[in-house]
C-alpha cells in the first residue's frame, strides 16, 4: 500500500521555501529547546520536498545537531542519528563549502558529546573537518569555533585543554567581530556558543 503524505502548502510550494525557511529559523531563535522538535520536523520536510536545495539539507541537519547539545544524553544520540542524512547530504552537495565542512565537524562533536567514549575515534575527524573549513574560508567564525571547541575539550594529556585553546579562541573572537552573513538565509549561528566559551576565560 502506498501512503501519501500531505505536506503543508508552505512546504510544497517551491517558490516559497526561502520564506518558510526564514520563518523556521526565526522561530528557533526564540524557542526553548523543548519547542524545537516541530520546527526541526518542518525543516526536514522542506529538505525532503526540495532535495536539490543544499541549504535546506544543511539547516535540517544543523537544527537536530544543535538540539542534541541541549538535550539529555538519553535523546542526544537519537538526534544525532536524525541529523546524519541531512548533514551528509549537504556536504555531498557542497563538498568544498566552508559551512558544510563546519557542520560536519560540529555534528561529529555532537556525536562525541552524546557518547564521550567516541572521542578517541571521532575527535580527530572533527578537527580535520574544522581545518578543511578554515582552509575553504578563513573568515568563517564557525569553522574557528569548532576548532577552538575541539582543542578546549580535548584532555591536556592529548594536546588539548583550556590554555592551548586560548589562541584559537582569540582568533575566533576576531572572526565573529568582523563577520557579516551574505544573505538573511546564510549561516549565522555560533555566537552564543562562543560567548559561553569566552566567558570561561574571564
Amino acid at each position: 500500500m502506498v501512503v501519501l503524505i500531505a505536506f503543508p502548502v508552505s512546504v510544497r510550494s517551491a517558490p516559497l521555501w526561502p520564506d518558510s525557511l526564514q520563518q523556521q529559523l526565526h522561530a528557533l531563535e526564540t524557542a526553548s529547546p523543548g519547542d524545537w522538535p516541530p520546527h526541526i520536523d518542518t525543516l526536514m520536510l522542506l529538505a525532503a520536498v526540495h532535495p536539490e536545495e543544499w541549504l535546506l539539507q544543511y539547516y535540517a541537519g544543523w537544527a537536530a545537531t544543535q538540539l542534541s547539545f541541549k538535550s539529555d544524553k538519553t535523546v542526544a544520540d537519537a538526534l544525532c542519528n536524525k541529523a546524519a542524512p541531512f548533514v551528509k547530504k549537504a556536504l555531498a552537495m557542497q563538498p568544498g563549502n566552508t559551512e558544510t565542512l563546519t557542520l560536519m565537524g560540529y555534528w561529529l562533536s555532537a556525536k562525541i558529546n552524546a557518547a564521550p567514549s567516541r572521542g578517541a575515534s571521532l575527535g580527530g575527524e572533527s578537527r580535520n573537518y574544522a581545518e578543511k573549513a578554515i582552509q575553504a574560508d578563513s573568515t568563517n567564525p564557525r569553522a574557528w569555533l569548532i576548532k577552538a571547541l575541539n582543542i578546549y575539550y580535548t584532555p591536556a594529556i592529548f594536546g588539548g585543554g583550556k590554555k592551548r585553546a586560548k589562541s584559537i579562541v582569540d582568533i575566533t573572537a576576531e572572526k565573529f567581530a568582523a563577520f557579516k552573513p551574505a544573505t538573511q538565509l546564510s549561516p549565522n549561528w555560533g555566537r552564543q556558543i562562543f560567548d559561553a566559551l569566552l566567558a570561561s576565560y574571564r
